[in-house]
Formats: C-alpha cells, sequence, structure tokens
C-alpha cells in the first residue's frame, strides 16, 4: 500500500505470439472504495479530479458534431483582459428540524425521518430536474461535474463545478422554482406486517390477501387509481441555503474546489461520517428504521406492506428485505451514482482519460506504444499451475511500482526541467 500497489491483484497470463513466451501480469483490481483497496481506490479518485479539471473551463465546445454552446459568458476587464469564470456551487436538502453540532436532532421526536427518507431516495431526481431548469434560465447548454456525498447530519448534498457564471439571485430563483414530485400510491395505511404478509400464486403470478385470498391491486391498477384531485405521494426541494463562488481557471481556488469535489469518493456514504457517539448512532439507526419500509422504486418489496404488488412482480418478496441500494444502511437512502458528469463536461468518457495518462507516460519514458496484436490474454485461476498465492503476487506488484518509479524519475532526469509536470496525486496514479 506504501507504494500505490493494489491489495488485490487479478493475475492475468500474457502470451507472446510470436516468440510464444508467458509473463505473468498482475492487473489492480480497479475498486473504487478505499475499504476494499485504497490504492485502487486513490487512483480512481485522480482519474475523477482530472476528468474534473480538464473540463471545467473549456473555451471550446467538446462536443464531436455541431451542438448548442457548453460556455459561459466571456467579460472583459477595465484593462482589457478577459475572463471566463465558472462556478462551484453546493446545494442541500431542506431542514427536517433543528440540528445540533453533532449532526443529531434536538428534537427526535419531531425531526421529520419520512421526508428526510424519500428526500434522500428521490435526491437524484431532484438535481436533474435542477440542471434541466438552470439550462433553461442561462440559455445555453451548461456543462457540470458534481459530487454527491452525505452532510453531517446524513441527508445527501452535492458539490457542483459549472461551467460557466451563474449570477447568485438567479441561482436562487432557479433553486425556488424547482421540485420533484413523485405521484406514486399512497402509503398512509398498512395492510400487511409482521407474519401475515402477503402470499404468492404461482397459477396466477400474483401475490394475494393470505386472510381472503383476494387479488392484490396490481401496480398498474394503483397509479390510474389517483384522482385529480389527490396530492403526490413525496415532494422533494432544495434547502433555500446554499453557496456559490466564481472559479477561475488556473487558479489555487480551483485546485482547491476540486479536492472538494473528491473528498469522498473512496468512501461508503455512510462512511463520510462515521458516528462516535450514542446521538449519532442513534439518529443514523432511525433514518435506517425509516428507510427500510419506504418504497425506493415502482418495484420495491415494500408496496406489498400497503396491499399493492410491485411492478413486475415476482415470488420471494418481502416487506423490509428490499435489496436495494436505498435501504442499505451503508448508502443513508442515496442509490444514485456518488459522481454526477455532464455528457459534454470534457467531450472524452473515463476511459479516455485514463488513455491519455497512458500515453503520457509512455511518451515520457521514450518507449514505443505496444502492439495490442502481438499478444494474447488469459486470466490465470487457482487450479492452473502458473497460478501465484497471494504473497508472490504483492511481491510482484511492489516490485512493478519500483521498476516504474525508477524509470519515471530517470526519464525525468533525463528531460531537464522542461518536462511537464503532474501534480504528485497524479503522478502516484500513473
Amino acid at each position: 500500500e506504501s507504494v500505490g500497489g493494489c491489495l488485490r491483484p487479478v493475475q492475468l497470463r500474457r502470451t507472446d505470439i510470436q516468440t510464444g513466451e508467458t509473463v505473468p501480469v498482475m492487473v489492480p483490481c480497479g475498486a473504487t472504495l478505499a475499504s476494499i483497496c485504497p490504492p485502487c481506490a486513490e487512483r480512481a479518485k485522480t482519474l475523477r479530479a482530472a476528468q474534473c479539471r480538464e473540463g471545467w473551463h473549456l473555451e471550446d465546445v467538446p462536443a464531436r458534431k455541431i451542438a448548442p454552446r457548453t460556455t459561459g459568458r466571456v467579460y472583459t476587464a477595465p484593462d482589457g483582459k478577459r475572463y471566463r469564470p465558472s462556478m462551484f456551487i453546493t446545494l442541500t436538502c431542506d431542514s427536517y428540524g433543528k440540528i445540533g453540532d453533532d449532526g443529531t436532532p434536538a428534537d427526535p421526536a419531531a425531526y421529520d425521518y419520512t421526508r428526510a427518507a424519500g428526500d434522500a431516495i428521490h435526491f437524484a431526481a431532484l438535481f436533474d430536474r435542477f440542471i434541466q431548469n438552470l439550462r433553461r434560465v442561462l440559455g445555453y447548454e451548461a456543462q457540470y461535474f458534481g459530487g454527491v456525498e452525505p452532510q453531517k447530519r446524513l441527508a445527501p448534498h452535492i458539490h457542483l463545478a459549472v461551467r460557466g457564471s451563474v449570477p447568485r439571485p438567479l441561482l436562487r430563483q432557479v433553486l425556488a422554482a424547482t421540485y420533484h414530485q413523485v405521484w406514486w400510491p399512497a402509503t398512509d395505511a398498512v395492510r400487511f406486517a409482521g407474519a401475515q404478509l402477503p402470499v404468492w400464486d404461482e397459477s396466477s403470478g400474483n401475490y394475494l390477501d393470505p386472510a381472503t385470498g383476494e387479488v392484490l391491486q396490481t401496480w398498474e391498477d394503483a397509479l390510474d387509481a389517483i384522482g385529480p384531485h389527490d396530492q403526490p405521494r413525496h415532494v422533494a426541494r432544495f434547502g433555500p441555503k446554499f453557496d456559490a463562488q466564481g472559479v477561475l481557471a488556473g487558479s489555487k481556488d480551483a485546485n482547491k474546489c476540486i479536492g472538494y469535489l473528491t473528498k469522498y469518493l473512496t468512501k461508503q456514504v455512510a462512511d463520510c461520517h462515521v458516528p462516535e457517539t450514542d446521538a449519532q448512532r442513534a439518529h443514523a439507526d432511525r433514518l435506517a428504521e425509516a428507510l427500510r419500509y419506504e418504497p425506493c422504486s415502482p418495484t420495491c418489496a415494500n408496496w406489498l406492506r400497503y396491499g399493492i404488488q410491485p411492478k413486475n412482480a415476482r415470488p420471494g418478496l418481502v416487506p423490509g428485505a428490499c435489496k436495494g441500494k436505498a435501504h442499505r444502511p451503508e448508502h443513508c437512502g442515496y442509490a444514485g451514482r456518488r459522481v454526477l458528469v455532464s455528457r459534454k463536461w470534457s467531450g472524452k468518457t473515463l476511459a479516455d482519460h485514463r488513455a491519455d495518462r497512458k500515453a503520457w507516460l509512455v511518451e515520457t519514458l521514450g518507449l514505443e506504444p505496444p502492439d495490442p496484436a502481438r499478444y494474447t490474454w488469459a486470466q490465470v485461476t487457482p487450479g492452473d499451475p502458473d497460478y501465484l498465492p497471494p504473497e508472490q503476487r504483492l511481491l510482484h506488484i511492489v516490485a512493478d511500482r519500483a521498476r516504474w518509479k525508477a524509470a519515471l524519475t530517470e526519464a525525468r532526469r533525463r528531460a531537464g526541467p522542461l518536462t511537464v509536470e503532474l501534480s504528485a496525486a497524479d503522478r502516484r496514479a500513473a
């Protein structure tokens, strides 16, 4: 770990088609969580930071075809210097009750855990609505790079790099006008709980009332039953508090903001703020309990608790035991992606950014690009005679890292002071 090597490498067998020589090659596991493999998670985090840095202050539209403008407004200073500032924005969920400095409710009984659970589940959809509204108001296809993480109160919030500038009064108006309505069946009354749960009828492919044998209402029928005068089951909104600041390309603030965006990407959502006191643990438990029976999607098993068959019902569904990410304590209700990136952010995929870094390394070392047609690859399994035990695989990793580092150091020495430098984090990732 101290040399940046993967702790769970996958062994591959590389065969040279021309010579027939076989060589064991250790491939990083590619984990994105530090709890699984810290070095691989750090490399993934650094790659995201590179993606964020490259797309934030673009001067030209990165799309390959003619597309609407994605760049912000250019400002001219009195001295004639031109600026195209971008924004760093932080959006938070609304309040569910008074919170203390430790992130726990001042009055747990009055804290609205149900609404907190609903906002967490539908946070990604609310963010999509915000971006739609922002683009309509700005008049161009604003691009963004966002990192989702929990606040200390365990509600999700998002740090957001936006290309172009947004006046704060305008941003406040967009936030006030943004909401996401969830038109799902009502869950006010619990019909089945404990040992009295709906039973699956194989012959009809439906869930039945265990007492009467009646077929439960289907998802489609439940939606049709929502009347024109009914209220949406949940309405998600951002809170009125937000933070927004202008950021110029190449500034120290830009690097600092990228650090905020990628700070917690190597952790599970719940691991960003580990409970340290009994009050914090109790708060996390109450939120987890509120999420336990909160429907997370149309196919969620929890609909059976309220007498409704989930969409695409199948046998084995049990209320309170839905396998959706939103119900797991480590996700705190948020089941979306941790990094939210617009399609025209940098004009590249993560694979493209990874290839750029590889090309830089090959060029710096003065190597010839490898011929992919010369080699064949196969995964080595424990039953193969050339399979290496974990200890030997790790020794290979350490030796490879040491050899690569020595080669890169020597290449930099030969190139002299004019060589293009990467940051320390970039060098470790490379």
